[in-house]
């Protein structure tokens, strides 16, 4: 089973060469010590949803500002101040 996963190690590098082109520098040399099993029992970084990675990335005072945005296109309100409040976004 590894010198199946090693193979395909192989396989990948060979067609990320095609991809690359001719004139990238070519990958370091695989370390005989770095088994495939090695790369199997490293916790990969957990996957965050969409929503919580937009909404993380918010202070309170844009989240208020798109409160507020909100609630003034529901209302229908002036085009001119729901630009002034998306451009306080920017």
């Amino acid at each position: 089973m590894q010198k199946e996963a090693e193979q395909r190690v192989r396989e990948m590098q060979s067609r990320a060469r095609l991809v690359g082109g001719e004139n990238s520098p070519s990958p370091e040399p695989q370390r005989k010590n770095s088994s495939p099993q090695n790369f199997i029992h490293q916790n990969p970084t957990p996957a965050r949803d969409p929503f919580s990675a937009v909404i993380g990335n918010l202070d309170s005072d844009r989240i208020i500002i798109l409160a507020l945005l909100w609630l003034l296109w529901n209302e229908h309100a002036d085009s001119k101040l729901l630009m002034a409040l998306l451009y306080l976004l920017l």
